[in-house]
């Protein structure tokens, strides 16, 4: 018996020209040359089967492997391509998505939306790359997402950097200045003695104090003072700026570690520190070494209560006893 799910024995045309016998089940040897060329009507009314391959089985379908292993090719199969041409919707949604989380990523304080839209993003251009259309929309928002993280990440950094030096300069530096004080600070004498053994004692501004290891100080009389658009610590009635100098006359380094601390008319005074003071910042003491024979010159700012009642305590390290300049004698 012949099998069902194939075709009937009979004669047909192998693709190579000529006509070959299948016995129901498989390819003979025995061949034919081709039928005369029938008109369309009778063509299609005793070919039941189209052409195919020698060693395909006939009425295979377009694109079947036959038993060996031939794949068919049928006229007027459909393309398999993807067509040309075609947008790819969700690259073109992960490009914008990405262009608007890379604006708002660069808007300090608004960053957040940013770093939620870039994400999203950079997950819809990789699935976009997989999908059939043009990958040029989902490449670019694969790109500009990651740049926006990136521009984002060096926006918040310098914001950050901004806000905390602000805060240091307002409030740290302060604080950590009074805790200094109050640990170091010694209340000074009409006749105190330094670590050289030099009597010190209450001098007047533009006098200088001088110890017998050749180190000296000195410190001017107040000048008015006009804060920058920078400064911080000007909460006072009045502001005025102190010139410091230390000499070094001796035979070793000097570190200066300063200290200062200022009263006026019975009130703290409020250290100002101003980084775009003109003539240079104010208010940050020195931190280089004087070396013998040098000197060493800053200018230290100051929010008073009254400028014609000053007191100011300083001295060049903790190694020399606090030394008192004072208007008030």
């Amino acid at each position: 018996m012949t099998d069902p799910t194939k075709p009937p024995p009979g004669w047909y045309d192998d693709g190579s020209g000529r006509q070959r016998y299948w016995d129901g089940a498989q390819w003979t040897e025995h061949t034919a040359p081709l039928a005369p060329v029938a008109s369309p009507a009778d063509q299609a009314a005793t070919v039941p089967y189209d052409t195919v391959a020698y060693g395909s089985i006939p009425g295979t379908a377009a694109g079947e492997v036959t038993p060996a292993g031939v794949t068919t090719t049928m006229p007027g199969a459909p393309s398999r391509t993807s067509e040309p041409g075609k947008v790819n919707v969700l690259g073109v949604v992960a490009l914008v998505l990405a262009a608007l989380g890379f604006v708002l990523a660069c808007i300090p304080f608004v960053q957040i939306a940013g770093f939620v839209l870039l994400p999203i993003a950079l997950v819809l251009a990789i699935v976009a790359l997989f999908l059939p259309g043009g990958k040029w929309p989902a490449i670019a928002g694969l790109i500009v997402a990651v740049l926006g993280a990136i521009a984002g990440i060096v926006v918040f950094a310098v914001v950050t950097v901004g806000v905390v030096g602000q805060i240091v300069d307002s409030e740290v530096i302060p604080e950590i200045e009074e805790q200094l004080e109050e640990e170091f600070s010694q209340v000074p004498t009409e006749e105190a003695e330094d670590a050289d053994g030099a009597a010190t004692a209450t001098l007047a501004f533009g006098d200088t104090q001088a110890w017998d290891d050749g180190v000296s100080m000195t410190v001017s009389g107040p000048e008015p003072f006009t804060p920058s658009d920078l400064a911080a610590g000007a909460d006072q009635a009045e502001d005025v700026v102190f010139t410091l100098t230390i000499t070094n006359d001796s035979s070793e380094n000097v570190q200066p570690v300063v200290f200062s601390r200022l009263e006026s008319d019975g009130v703290e005074a409020t250290r100002i520190l101003d980084v775009g003071a003109e003539g240079g910042q104010v208010g940050i003491p020195p931190t280089t070494a004087v070396l013998p024979g040098e000197s060493l010159t800053w200018r230290e700012a100051w929010s008073v209560a009254d400028s014609a009642s000053l007191t100011l305590q300083t001295a060049p390290s903790f190694t020399y006893e606090d030394v008192t300049w004072t208007s008030e004698r």
